[in-house]
């Protein structure tokens, strides 16, 4: 698993083109540099993720990685700031409604997105787990120790800081 701390996280793809469209097109980052076969960098708010394709035909003086057993799905840790705001953005977005031909104006990719939400964890860190169209899995991780909104709805078993002693 890779820490970062600067909000990067690095991400490997098989299909650089889709995993672009995937970002951009679902989760609502915004493509600000995008090297064809090569790179891409998504940015939502405080994420960035650089998207790096693999499995790509060696070029002219690039001799293939030994050992390299083409693309197998990550694990990303990410520290972020704001975990709330991040994911009530990124929700919102998978969660839009799109024009289907089978079922008029519905959100197409919210079982991608159902019951997430960014959940208190025991060693004082807000956590949010998002998981691309490859199989790549953001760990996001908030140090913050406070409870976003008073008027939050509470799952069952949760409780806020100030309930803790």
């Amino acid at each position: 698993m890779n820490t970062v701390r600067h909000d990067l996280a690095n991400v490997r793809t098989p299909d650089l083109r889709r995993a672009v469209a995937d970002y951009t097109g679902v989760f609502g980052f915004e493509c600000r540099l995008h090297v064809p076969g090569v790179c891409a960098l998504v940015v939502h708010g405080p994420l960035q993720v650089q998207l790096w394709a693999c499995g790509a035909v060696p070029g002219r003086w690039e001799r293939p990685t030994p050992g390299d057993r083409g693309f197998m799905p990550g694990h990303h840790r990410v520290e972020v700031p704001r975990i709330h705001v991040l994911h009530a953005s990124l929700r919102s977005a998978v969660l839009r409604p799109c024009r289907t031909a089978l079922g008029g104006h519905r959100p197409l990719h919210a079982h991608r997105f159902e019951g997430e939400s960014p959940r208190w964890q025991p060693w004082g860190a807000w956590e949010l787990a998002l998981t691309d169209i490859d199989g790549n899995v953001l760990h996001l991780v908030d140090r913050v120790a406070w409870w976003p909104d008073v008027s939050a709805q509470r799952q069952p078993g949760e409780h806020r800081m100030e309930d803790r002693s």
